[in-house]
């Protein structure tokens, strides 16, 4: 006989084994995975949170900070939104098909499974991606601040809300033109993708791009295209003094009626620390000279503009010639062992290298086209090509080629407002490329492509 203050009548009990039976399949996993807990695990809790969460049909499932490492294979496939904060999870499992909402932020994950095509908000702030999944085409809101993540996928076109501050981001893809809240501050931008102008939108909708504290010297040129109830914030960027300038004496304007927009009007490199020069010179040489080479131009150390030369030398290996050219290396090592034995030189290459500007990589790479000419002037000099007429002639044909293209960049930079004009020089030399083969002009310019053909 039932105990009088049993809670169950016979048709409850009916019906709960009517419902552990239809479901039989998840509480066996479930409790499986239960057993298999690591101490400190609040399993037992989830599980009975899984299987009310089944019996009752509800669309929400919270499992909440109870230090998960994982979570079981088949969860409830009725759920539109899970929450799985505050964990300790590696990994998701299969996500349901039909879920909307997933919220699984200060977790531990490196990747995600695929995504379920009608999710809308995803939340992974605080792990450790180091990507994204493809995105469904449904997605409105995306926050993944504070991971590891080198690159973004296609972004869908209903996205409205994309974070992913503290990341390690080189680029942005294409911005969706539903977009109104942009957050990729603290990552190394080194320029933005044309910002969305929208047609039509509500006078109420505010648009907020925060792109604070990055490596941006580039942005684009319909930024000043934006409605007036946009905001961006370009802060702690290495914006070049033209671009700042451009935009105070435009956004000035009595007349103005574009996005507010703030930035520093500092490009932040003022007290840029610099490695000795010797350490900066040797970095280019391969193992087996770096101590040779050290002791050499250790004795340079303090000559004039050493400490500027340093600084070029680090600047130029972070460009996009000494990443992905073949033999540039080789190259640059070869010119400082001619300096390393002319003085005369070695002053020359040191005064140019002065003008280069840290904050801007095509600065340093024209400074490196300067460079070599120096050189080649200096070769011309010590009598290099005085039985070689011919190629003294072929010299002064690429020398003239670079004054007529430096002149044409002067005359493209003045149709743009936010181009540093020496951005523009490097460029177009190496357009002519298939023309001019001794300076060796530095490849991998991408200004060139966002100038246009009609740079020609």
């Amino acid at each position: 006989m039932l105990p009088i203050n049993n809670n169950f009548s016979l048709s409850q009990n009916s019906f709960y084994n009517t419902i552990s039976g239809t479901y039989a399949d998840y509480f066996s996993a479930w409790d499986k995975w239960e057993k298999q807990a690591l101490p400190g695990e609040n399993r037992n809790e989830a599980v009975s949170l899984l299987k009310e969460c089944l019996i009752n049909q509800f669309s929400e499932l919270q499992l909440n900070r109870l230090n998960l490492s994982s979570l079981p294979d088949n969860l409830p496939p009725q759920i539109t939104v899970l929450e799985i904060t505050q964990n300790a999870l590696i990994s998701l499992p299969e996500l349901p098909a039909s879920l909307e909402y997933l919220d699984a932020c200060d977790n531990h994950l490196s990747t995600l499974p695929e995504l379920p095509a009608s999710l809308k908000h995803l939340d992974v702030d605080n792990n450790q991606l180091t990507m994204l999944p493809e995105l469904p085409a449904l997605l409105e809101y995306i926050n993944a601040d504070n991971n590891q993540l080198t690159m973004l996928p296609e972004l869908p076109t209903s996205l409205e809300v994309l974070s992913v501050r503290n990341n390690q981001l080189t680029f942005l893809p294409e911005l969706p033109e539903s977009l109104e809240a942009l957050d990729v501050s603290t990552n190394l931008l080194e320029s933005l993708p044309a910002v969305p102008v929208r047609n039509h939108h509500s006078e109420e909708t505010e648009i907020f791009f925060r792109c604070r504290e990055n490596r941006i010297t580039h942005i684009p040129e319909n930024i000043l295209s934006l409605d007036p109830t946009c905001t961006i914030i370009l802060e702690d960027n290495p914006l070049s003094s033209r671009i700042r300038e451009s935009l105070s004496q435009q956004t000035a304007q009595p007349d103005y009626h574009g996005p507010r927009i703030y930035f520093s009007m500092s490009d932040g490199q003022q007290n840029t620390l610099h490695r000795p020069l010797a350490d900066a010179v040797t970095a280019w040489f391969p193992e087996n000279k770096q101590s040779d080479v050290s002791q050499i131009w250790h004795a340079f150390e303090h000559e004039e503009h050493a400490n500027t030369f340093s600084a070029f030398l680090d600047r130029l290996s972070d460009t996009v010639s000494a990443r992905n050219t073949s033999g540039f290396r080789e190259q640059v090592a070869a010119w400082l062992e001619k300096l390393s034995a002319s003085a005369e030189l070695r002053q020359q290459s040191f005064a140019v290298a002065a003008d280069a500007t840290e904050s801007c990589e095509d600065r340093v790479a024209l400074t490196w086209n300067n460079l070599r000419k120096t050189l080649l002037v200096h070769q011309a000099s010590e009598g290099l090509f005085d039985n070689d007429t011919g190629a003294l002639l072929s010299l002064g044909r690429e020398m003239f080629r670079l004054e007529i293209l430096e002149d044409i960049a002067r005359d493209k930079v003045r149709t743009l407002h936010f181009v540093d004009e020496i951005e523009v020089y490097p460029g177009l030399p190496d357009h002519a490329r298939r023309e001019t083969s001794a300076l060796h002009c530095r490849e991998g310019n991408a200004f060139l492509w966002r100038v246009g053909s009609d740079s020609k």
